[in-house]
């Protein structure tokens, strides 16, 4: 009798196949409970790609001569997301930039950076590069989160939206694309609904555009379960990290509403996406609640700030004395031009 190697309210995937594929009429073993189909393990690949590369264009992601900034955590959902990639860049005429910023977290940065690195060597379409923090700002994650009085996540959010924009900024990117899946942007949602923070509710589409100088930001996994993510990333042989952020909160509103989902997909498969869809197309209702001011220039170091100072030359000034930007960036673009990863790099 068949077992379930994998088993969530989206997606099920079992030892041996049980039924025949839906596009094949081959032995398949991978359910999607939300589209009532069977799918054998290749065409269950080839669907989330096509997935990705429907909301890419549907949503004007990345247009074809573009470069797009990948932000790799080396968890399940951005390796996933480079190996998607990979195979659509080719097929879009588009560039892609991977990065994975080594955080010193002890073994976390370790397994994160092993899963970036084999992800890496199975690609052929995406330019990799790491980026070790310490290397290029004089510190470790632990060493800024114990001597501010923020969560470190929010720490942590801070200083990789400054390098990734950074690092944009110079290799000529259109936009930044995160690992962010369904089931994490309707946690989001309904978060900031509760607390009437509707505006918020706009920068949670499948496309944030940027405004003054800052580099927009995209969710290729907009529609795309994390089972779908978790499944793809064990029938394509990647593997990452087994090991959790020693920051990971253990109990917060987004964790209880990312379960509360689940539940309301178990009992009513497909109700998820049909609703992250219908929040894409309403996506000017909220965009018309959102407030934002205009971006300057930080005083500093040239970066986007909605102040005179970006939040990074703030935060590092208060913490080391003097503001890092300046450093960060000469460092950033001394590493992207031995790397042949500035604008205009013929090997970009």
């Amino acid at each position: 009798m068949a077992q379930l190697e994998l088993e969530g309210s989206a997606v099920k995937i079992y030892d041996r196949p049980v039924a025949r594929c839906q596009r094949c009429g081959r032995p398949a073993r991978v359910r999607l409970e939300y589209a009532n189909a069977w799918l054998c393990d290749e065409h269950f690949l080839e669907y989330v790609v096509e997935k990705v590369r429907r909301n890419l264009t549907k949503y004007r992601m990345v247009a074809p001569g573009q470069t797009l900034l990948l932000a790799v955590s080396g968890g399940k959902d951005s390796v996933t997301l480079l190996d998607v990639l990979d195979k659509l860049a080719p097929q879009l005429g588009i560039k892609v930039v991977a990065v994975h910023i080594v955080l010193g977290l002890g073994k976390f940065s370790e397994e994160s950076l092993r899963a970036f690195s084999e992800a890496c060597s199975r690609a052929r379409n995406v330019k990799c590069l790491t980026v070790d923090l310490k290397e290029i700002a004089g510190f470790y994650l632990p060493d800024l989160v114990k001597a501010v009085r923020r969560p470190a996540c929010s720490v942590c959010g801070l200083v990789k939206r400054y390098i990734l924009n950074a690092i944009a900024a110079e290799v000529g990117a259109s936009s930044v694309a995160t690992g962010h899946h369904l089931n994490d942007i309707l946690a989001y949602v309904l978060k900031n609904f509760l607390l009437q923070e509707v505006g918020q509710i706009a920068k949670l589409g499948p496309v944030d555009e940027a405004e003054g100088s800052a580099v927009r930001r995209v969710r290729p996994l907009f529609d795309v379960y994390e089972d779908e993510t978790r499944a793809y990333a064990r029938l394509a042989g990647l593997r990452p990290p087994s090991v959790d952020c020693p920051y990971k909160p253990r109990d917060t509103v987004e964790i209880r509403l990312k379960e509360a989902l689940d539940s309301l997909e178990r009992g009513s498969p497909s109700m998820l996406i049909s609703s992250i869809r219908k929040i894409a197309s309403n996506a000017s209702i909220y965009s018309s609640a959102a407030s934002r001011g205009p971006l300057g220039r930080c005083k500093y170091c040239g970066m986007p700030a909605s102040g005179g100072v970006c939040g990074f030359c703030s935060m590092t000034e208060r913490v080391f004395g003097r503001p890092l930007g300046p450093e960060v960036l000469s460092r950033l673009r001394d590493k992207l031009r031995s790397e042949g990863l500035a604008a205009g790099a013929n090997n970009l």
